[in-house]
């Protein structure tokens, strides 16, 4: 299963959304720190890096507010998350480029 296919799932099941609803992705390059909350870029090795975002989308997600989304810097995967309704960034995986933050990876395989 891809970490796309994996975070659907995840995703689905949290928040009961239908299984059979296509995704879609939205994919452009942003700097973090415009879209990382800024204690996890200020001053840190990710401020003025250029981030490969994937924010996926589907109808159910929209009207729900809920964005999942999977970060990339040259490749190397940076975070694993969504924008919930309140507008927060939850994260599943968050990685500076040099140390991983946070990882509840996990989850994504139907770990509790």
């Amino acid at each position: 299963m891809t970490l796309e296919q994996q975070l659907k799932h995840y995703i689905t099941n949290l928040f009961n959304l239908p299984k059979d609803e296509v995704w879609h992705c939205e994919s452009i390059e942003e700097i973090a720190d415009d879209i990382l909350p800024n204690q996890y870029v200020r001053l840190g090795p990710l401020s003025n890096k250029i981030l490969q975002t994937n924010t996926y989308y589907s109808d159910t997600l929209h009207e729900s507010n809920i964005y999942p989304f999977i970060l990339y810097h040259q490749k190397q995967l940076i975070a694993i998350g969504y924008i919930d309704e309140n507008h927060d960034m939850d994260f599943l995986y968050l990685h500076n480029t040099i140390m991983p933050l946070l990882d509840q990876r996990y989850l994504l395989t139907g770990g509790q």
